[in-house]
């Protein structure tokens, strides 16, 4: 099924585009369609100061894989044919035209419907509360309460990926796979939209309920968590490598101090006096594991099932077998480009 598709890109930066690569990197048929007369998506020209300008970005790279690349002006009498005739056979297409865009080129969904009346149309956009604002990820992150909780009190810090362009995305396919199933019952024609402020706000979990039932409102904490200790704290071992734990049970801490042979203290007892006691109980976790080798704690605890985990630097992670495997390679314009796929599932029967 997924290998007859046909999916229409009209979208740049990484939220559409990573979801035009979800399909492509299953099979399905994927034509990008890119401004001519700006050169194409705006992240072609997103480079690193290492790069070299006339290779493509390293960054486009990063969500553009498997896809027919076709530049088109929108208005020109020969490329609106041309567009139209993508539109007319297509299954599905994913924009997310600024505010007004999609009208002024006559693009809409009632538009793409009127020569395709079965298309799935995707549409993410940017602020829900005013779509006539530019949305890009770290002004979401601002707006949406992410930064207000990442780094510490004095450093705020961004989430470095796109976070909130990929939580768009993934809120697109799931609507997308939905329209799927129900376009082969009805065959009708079906639009799915969504903002980036939406997928923000959907994905602040257990923060927003804190604030709901409990009237906490998060602060920066770093790796921290406001509910558990210790959990996200940072502990350092005889070689001084970074490590971080997430014990969220009382098992789980009796039998990690077992392993750095820790006394037993009653200020220690539950979850909640962890808490409350943090910074005495990190003062006395690090006394002892300054003392054990990265090796022999990380073989304890992962014996004994204590979730920890060492901090590795990205080259790091994609120098592991597992990663390796996940590089998707490319050639475009005569250069390799790569990426680590997108697609993490595995389906079976």
């Amino acid at each position: 099924m997924i290998e007859n598709l046909n999916i229409l890109e009209l979208s740049n930066v990484l939220a559409g585009p990573a979801v035009g690569m979800f399909f492509s990197e299953l099979g399905a048929n994927v034509i990008k369609v890119e401004n001519k007369l700006s050169g194409g998506d705006m992240t072609r020209k997103w480079k690193l100061p290492s790069e070299k300008s006339q290779n493509i970005s390293a960054y486009f790279s990063a969500v553009n894989y498997g896809k027919k690349h076709v530049f088109l002006d929108f208005t020109n009498k020969d490329d609106r044919k041309t567009l139209e005739s993508y539109i007319k056979n297509c299954d599905i297409i994913i924009t997310n035209f600024k505010y007004g865009d999609a009208e002024k080129y006559k693009l809409s969904f009632e538009n793409c419907k009127s020569l395709n009346p079965s298309v799935i149309y995707a549409h993410i956009g940017g602020f829900k509360s005013n779509p006539k604002r530019v949305a890009f990820d770290v002004v979401l992150q601002a707006e949406t309460g992410f930064l207000s909780m990442t780094g510490t009190s004095s450093q705020t810090a961004k989430i470095p990926v796109a976070l909130i362009d990929v939580l768009a995305a993934h809120q697109i396919k799931e609507g997308i796979l939905l329209a799927l199933l129900k376009r082969e019952k009805t065959k009708k024609a079906y639009e799915i939209k969504t903002t980036l402020e939406e997928s923000a706000i959907s994905s602040l979990m257990n923060q927003s309920s804190n604030f709901l039932m409990a009237n906490h409102v998060a602060q920066p904490m770093g790796t921290l968590h406001p509910n558990i200790a210790p959990y996200g704290d940072i502990i350092t071992s005889k070689e001084g490598d970074k490590l971080v734990l997430a014990i969220g049970t009382d098992l789980q801490f009796d039998k990690f101090c077992s392993i750095i042979e820790m006394e037993k203290n009653n200020s220690f007892i539950s979850n909640q006096s962890r808490v409350n006691n943090r910074l005495e109980l990190m003062e006395l976790i690090n006394k002892k594991t300054k003392n054990i080798s990265t090796e022999a704690l990380l073989i304890k605890c992962h014996l004994f099932n204590i979730p920890i985990g060492k901090i590795k630097s990205i080259d790091e992670v994609l120098q592991s077998k597992l990663a390796k495997n996940m590089i998707l390679k490319e050639e475009v314009n005569g250069h390799e480009t790569m990426r680590i796929k997108t697609n993490a599932f595995e389906l079976s029967s």
